[in-house]
């Protein structure tokens, strides 16, 4: 039965109650510091679940909140499928680790971006050569980052990026502002300069807990692109590969890839699946990484609270009457907070944990 208490309504009670549901799962739980704090004044953590026999080859790697605000889905999904009893019985050969708020600082603050401004799906490039570049982000900086919040402001702003779409298209305008970008710091989609500490403490939790695996399936949760409530698994695999044909099977709704113009989702630089699979290259591991997509709103009605919330704690006062208006529009942006949708989301993430550990088990 659909529970719609297994979705929160923030960080602290959905990290309550992931915790809940994991000890009474008789999960091993491990907690990382993230050095920083959440609007209450309270430090923010990031929680890992470990369920199944340690040394067991295969493992379902589940993250949530890579994208912060966001981390509503998975928290929903895992404490969910924690509490479902699935967990009881995995496939000898299957373990899985699960990963509660990995951006838990984004998550609390109602933010995509980490403590340091930096989208961490934009973070895992190779920190050691130069940046991509994104030039014609940069045109529109300015654009994105207005001195004023006001009607008139507003108005100006989506008027320039409604010119552009017209130009270039919508499909064009959503890569440049959301592919990533390395130049401007107080810019959206800013992939940073370095790792940042959830970058970082991802791959300690990689180092801790996966490293050794034969195989791994990485389910990375995000919400906002694509039609309401309907799940799209993202890859950078192509279909007709070895794992794009795993995938199928798996999943038999297949796979979309955005280098293909077959996704939602633009091509994108850095993302924490290619960094994964950076780290385990030199291991003997085979990894398939995925996005799981759940659909909230159309594109526009999506970016413009993610540009106003960078506006908001670039140049504005995240406690004023307009912060608070725009911290309700991002989480509505992000987080639905509709039955329906928590239902659909709900019924097609729980078929996706569940055949995920019935692919790994046949491998």
């Amino acid at each position: 039965m659909f529970q719609h208490t297994y979705f929160p309504d923030d960080y602290r009670s959905g990290r309550a109650a992931f915790i809940d549901t994991a000890e009474k799962a008789n999960a091993q739980l491990e907690t990382y510091g993230a050095g920083s704090t959440g609007p209450d004044g309270e430090p923010v953590y990031t929680d890992v679940a470990l369920l199944g026999d340690r040394d067991a080859p295969n493992v379902l790697l589940c993250n949530s909140a890579t994208h912060g605000v966001e981390g509503f889905c998975g928290s929903g999904v895992f404490t969910g499928f924690l509490d479902s009893g699935e967990v009881n019985d995995l496939p000898a050969d299957v373990r899985i680790v699960m990963i509660h708020a990995l951006n838990c600082h984004g998550f609390a603050w109602l933010r995509r971006v980490t403590e340091e401004n930096v989208d961490l799906n934009r973070n895992f490039v190779d920190h050691s050569k130069s940046h991509p570049r994104n030039a014609e982000y940069s045109k529109l900086h300015s654009t994105i980052l207005p001195d004023y919040w006001d009607d008139k402001t507003v108005a100006a702003s989506t008027e320039k990026l409604e010119r552009y779409a017209s130009k270039h298209s919508l499909y064009k305008l959503q890569s440049v502002l959301t592919g990533g970008q390395y130049d401007h710091p107080d810019g959206i989609f800013f992939g940073g300069k370095e790792p940042t500490g959830a970058h970082k403490r991802f791959l300690q939790i990689v180092e801790d807990h996966v490293v050794g695996a034969k195989h791994i399936l990485f389910l990375d949760w995000h919400t906002g692109l694509g039609p309401y409530g309907t799940a799209e698994l993202i890859g950078m695999t192509r279909p007709g590969s070895s794992h794009g044909d795993r995938v199928q099977k798996w999943f038999v709704n297949g796979l979309t890839t955005p280098s293909e113009g077959r996704s939602s989702s633009a091509p994108l630089t850095g993302t924490i699946g290619s960094g994964l699979r950076r780290r385990m290259a030199d291991e003997e591991t085979d990894v398939t990484s995925l996005t799981v997509e759940f659909g909230t709103y159309p594109v526009r009605e999506v970016l413009m609270p993610l540009i106003a919330d960078n506006w908001l704690h670039a140049k504005g006062e995240p406690d004023s009457q307009v912060g608070k208006a725009i911290k309700t529009q991002i989480r509505k942006a992000l987080y639905p907070d509709e039955d329906d949708w928590k239902e659909m989301v709900w019924v097609r993430g729980r078929q996706i944990m569940r055949r995920g550990i019935r692919g790994l088990a046949e491998l």
